[in-house]
């Protein structure tokens, strides 16, 4: 039986094959990959009524100064 190679090896041995044109086509794709994962974490966090009621609830008790420090959370832990 052959060995199993991961993918990612595969990406990492393909790209060193292309040239430097293509490399940065693939690295511009890369971002915008990343870019739509992190788009679509957002939309589904918006997308969870109450976990957005609970974000802006915690920003307001920010604003508010109703926080502790990390140094006194820290301590009980």
């Amino acid at each position: 039986m052959g060995k199993s190679v991961s993918t990612q090896e595969r990406v990492f041995d393909d790209f060193e094959k292309l040239s430097q044109k293509r490399k940065k086509e693939v690295a511009d794709f890369v971002t915008y990959l990343k870019v739509k994962e992190e788009l679509e974490a957002t939309k589904e966090i918006i997308g969870d009524k109450d976990f957005l009621e609970s974000i802006m609830k915690g920003d307001e008790d920010f604003k508010r100064g109703r926080y502790k420090k990390w140094t006194e959370v820290r301590e009980d832990v």
